[in-house]
């Protein structure tokens, strides 16, 4: 395909509007046209309605999920893939050699990347064995009574957007939410401010900037009100890090920052919904993807970003009439 043009699918496109309106901004910026398909289970999905083409598909769990995706690429011409939440990172990974046979670039970390950190038992075994410092994930003898000391933190072991993770302050809630949580973790409750941390890294493996953000506001799971902050110690940290995760593409790291040091609860490799904070804030990671699938070397720029930088967001629409909503084309391949 000629660099002049390049085609995007967004799957799981959900409600990350604002993300994939920066990323037009960067190819109209770099005068490369392109075709933005949009794809979800959903016709409610306010992401579909901007795309240039959208459909309604299978669920990530049905056996004609993946040939779907390829036949909607081989329509489309489509070059990068990028999901927009974890649903189908897993077998989006899986089949990553079909998409890159076709030429397609399926911007997402390798399998058992991926597994590591969709799977919280797992990620706290890898900041174990790699000597990262993070809380302390309890068995089960360590939550018999009288020897758990509260308050904790449980979650599911897969799980997103914070949904059913709650603090626990004494043993009752702690026996009803084991029950109440599906396949659950216990950790030490983390202590000191909270930092999400959106990095971009090449297909190399290379951390190309990583940008800390302070969340000042979350609703429904997801950052409202936030700013950036140019903390080295965080930086270089989550640099070490990923340098031996091994990841590529975006990623976003949770940490906690106390007097005590850093400590390091979540790894999530996927865009974070906060990442147009750190896009507004010089982190042009939209204009350096494009550019990495285009086969183009992208120069790390670490710390290349505004500092203390806000975002307030507000409430905004996408307005469809019915018609154009529930006639949203339905889209299987078998």
């Amino acid at each position: 395909m000629s660099k002049q043009r390049l085609n995007v699918l967004f799957t799981c496109a959900g409600r990350k509007v604002s993300l994939v309106q920066a990323f037009r901004e960067a190819f109209n910026h770099l005068g490369i046209k392109t075709t933005f398909v949009g794809a979800d289970a959903s016709p409610l999905s306010a992401v579909l309605h901007i795309c240039d083409y959208h459909y309604v598909i299978p669920s990530v769990h049905d056996p004609s999920y993946i040939p779907t995706l390829l036949s909607i690429c081989r329509e489309y011409e489509i070059s990068l893939i990028m999901p927009l939440i974890d649903a189908d990172l897993l077998i989006l990974a899986e089949h990553q050699e079909l998409f890159s046979e076709a030429g397609i670039l399926t911007l997402i970390s390798s399998l058992p990347v991926v597994q590591i950190c969709r799977d919280k038992r797992l990620t706290a075994q890898f900041f174990t064995e790699h000597d990262i410092p993070t809380v302390r994930t309890l068995a089960l003898d360590d939550l018999a009574p009288g020897r758990a000391t509260y308050p904790l933190f449980i979650k599911p072991a897969v799980g997103s957007g914070s949904i059913k993770s709650f603090k626990i302050n004494n043993a009752e809630e702690l026996a009803f939410f084991l029950r109440y949580v599906p396949v659950p973790i216990v950790q030490e409750y983390a202590r000191g401010q909270e930092y999400t941390v959106d990095v971009l890294m090449d297909l190399n493996g290379r951390v190309l900037n990583a940008v800390p953000r302070r969340r000042l506001e979350v609703r429904a799971g997801e950052i409202s009100k936030g700013v950036t902050v140019k903390d080295w110690r965080i930086i270089e940290a989550v640099v070490s890090l990923l340098e031996k995760l091994g990841a590529i593409g975006p990623v976003t790291v949770q940490c906690f920052v106390s007097d005590e040091g850093i400590q390091f609860t979540e790894i999530n490799p996927r865009v974070g919904g906060g990442l147009p904070l750190s896009i507004a804030a010089g982190a042009d990671y939209p204009t350096q993807i494009v550019r990495m699938t285009l086969g183009e070397s992208v120069e790390p720029c670490i710390g290349n970003f505004i500092d203390d930088f806000y975002m307030f967001r507000y409430e905004e629409a996408v307005y469809v009439p019915g018609e154009a909503v529930y006639r949203v084309p339905v889209r299987c391949s078998v």
